[in-house]
């Protein structure tokens, strides 16, 4: 079913964007990869092609105001059409709460609310103008936790979530599908970099301040970008036609609804 479709991925150049593009182009999916670092974007695009799949490279910031339409319309231009789009493109900033700078904050929510819901927004136009589609959003266990030193990160996740649930209201009978995914903790460049940010703040080891993070999850081990990708491929296939405002908490036990 999905080696028919055209699937959109945000920040598909590493972590968990490039795991999930690599996922949809195992199964034969055509696959845009939307990324402002186009040279890991063009890497990710060679390991999909090598996996057989088609895809196109699209250099873009996601918190431009022109960006959604524009990596839209390029999608469609060059693979026909749009089915799935992955909103994954995120940032993040650690700070102390007291110490959180308006220009940080205003730059997470830039990209991590305001460029996802243009791309949402952007996606689903043309969704509903060709009979439905999937659309994932990243979220995080962040956005259900206090973490003072995590403050606009995670409050920028409690949108995402928000978000969410409205568009699956708004879009549901336009045979569209809006939900989301929040991973657990893995070794991505951007977990890599926070853990070495919180465990400054909280004085320790960054090797102990890791290995505690990881001891006290319920599952006692970490996950990987390939294990929460096939989460995103399942939401986007078949198999999840009738979920639509669901939350999947791909965390370990993170975090327990």
């Amino acid at each position: 079913m999905l080696s028919s479709k055209v699937v959109l991925v945000t920040g598909g150049a590493q972590g968990l964007g490039r795991a999930v593009v690599l996922a949809f182009a195992r199964r034969g999916s055509r696959v845009a990869i939307a990324d402002l670092d186009r040279d890991g974007a063009c890497d990710t695009a060679r390991a999909a092609a090598a996996a057989g799949a088609r895809t196109c490279v699209i250099e873009c910031d996601v918190s431009a105001k022109a960006a959604a339409e524009q990596m839209v319309s390029r999608t469609v231009q060059e693979l026909g059409a749009l089915d799935i789009l992955v909103n994954n493109a995120g940032t993040w900033s650690v700070e102390p709460f007291l110490e959180i700078t308006e220009e940080n904050w205003d730059r997470v929510f830039q990209i991590n609310v305001n460029g996802l819901f243009r791309c949402l927004q952007a996606a689903a136009r043309h969704m509903r103008a060709n009979g439905g589609g999937a659309i994932i959003n990243i979220t995080s266990p962040a956005s259900r936790m206090g973490l003072p030193n995590y403050t606009a990160y995670a409050a920028s996740k409690a949108a995402v979530d928000s978000i969410t649930r409205s568009a699956a209201v708004a879009l549901g009978r336009d045979r569209i599908t809006v939900n989301c995914v929040a991973p657990g903790r893995m070794d991505t460049e951007m977990q890599r970099a926070t853990e070495k940010r919180f465990a400054a703040l909280a004085g320790m080891d960054l090797t102990d301040f890791v290995a505690s993070r990881t001891k006290n999850l319920p599952l006692g081990r970490r996950t990987s970008p390939e294990e929460v990708a096939e989460t995103v491929v399942w939401l986007a296939g078949p198999e999840a036609a009738y979920m639509t405002g669901a939350r999947l908490n791909v965390s370990g036990g993170l975090e327990l609804d």
